[in-house]
């Protein structure tokens, strides 16, 4: 447990997280998130940081409901305020309702609208860093995917702190970059944390970044720290690769990062549903903060 909390602080301490940062974790519902939540909790008196949750309910049957649930336990067990979102109510559909009528697999549609709504949540609560669950695993496929299909502007992106973009989007921090999925479940069943082992039920098995996460997992297995030679290596060289071409704006219809026009959330839900839900949804999470008594961002 030691040895996990030192690499976390590690990641804390190149980002430079100080006392009274504000750090807004993402929490899913399974066992890398409570990881990420516990070692947090511990690291939290002596850094002196303020520590908040975010769940996104995401409509997908009894898998979202025993994610929410296990996401409450391990925020009441610390006492941190969890903010849910729940796309039914702000939306009126789920991620399978969604994904039927964009005509998009479930998996793309699911991963747009997360990184929407985290990053709105993190801007309305004013937050210092967004704060991911990632793994080392996960992390290694992201950055073969980007490498393979040349997509080097992704690999820009996949260090272990992005910056903030004032306004418009947050940076994110992954304190587990350095820690593999094994070690993730091990601390989490150490400190026993409150977490779901169900998978969502539209994973798509053949994905890319699941096919790499097994052959990175097959390789770890014959050359023992592959992994942590590749991260550290990406850790260290990661701001060198090109950033985005496309100049970064401001979202017409919600205020939010865009690289053009409206933010892909605007435009998915415009088609889907008619209208733009993010100006719905960025007043869905200031409500929330106010009930949970947290300070919304210009409105001090």
């Amino acid at each position: 447990m030691d040895y996990f909390e030192r690499r976390v602080r590690r990641i804390l301490e190149r980002a430079r997280v100080k006392s009274g940062d504000r750090l807004l974790v993402a929490i899913s519902g399974g066992k890398d998130s409570a990881a990420l939540v516990e070692a947090l909790s511990v690291l939290r008196g002596s850094i002196g940081y303020k520590l908040a949750a975010i769940h996104i309910d995401l409509g997908i049957g009894e898998y979202s409901r025993k994610s929410r649930e296990a996401a409450l336990k391990e925020a009441s067990r610390h006492g941190i305020p969890l903010i849910i979102v729940d796309l039914r109510e702000v939306l009126g559909v789920g991620i399978p309702e969604l994904a039927k009528l964009t005509k998009r697999p479930p998996c793309s549609v699911c991963g747009l609208v997360k990184r929407y709504v985290l990053n709105a949540a993190a801007v309305e609560w004013g937050a210092s860093y967004l704060v991911m669950g990632h793994n080392a695993d996960d992390m290694a496929a992201y950055a073969l995917k980007a490498f393979m299909s040349q997509d080097l502007e992704s690999l820009s992106k996949l260090g272990p702190v992005t910056e903030t973009v004032p306004g418009l989007a947050v940076g994110r921090l992954r304190p587990l970059y350095m820690l593999s999925e094994k070690e993730t479940f091990i601390y989490s069943m150490l400190r026993k944390a409150s977490f779901t082992m169900d998978e969502c039920p539209h994973v798509n098995r053949r994905q890319v970044e699941i096919v790499l996460k097994r052959a990175v997992g097959f390789i770890e297995s014959r050359m023992p720290g592959f992994k942590v030679q590749l991260l550290g290596n990406l850790a260290r060289r990661y701001t060198d690769y090109p950033k985005p071409k496309e100049p970064l704006s401001r979202c017409p219809s919600c205020g939010l990062i865009s690289s053009g026009g409206e933010c892909s959330f605007c435009k998915l839900t415009r088609r889907a549903l008619g209208e733009p839900m993010g100006p719905r949804m960025r007043a869905y999470i200031r409500q929330k903060l106010h009930e949970l008594g947290l300070e919304v961002a210009g409105e001090n």
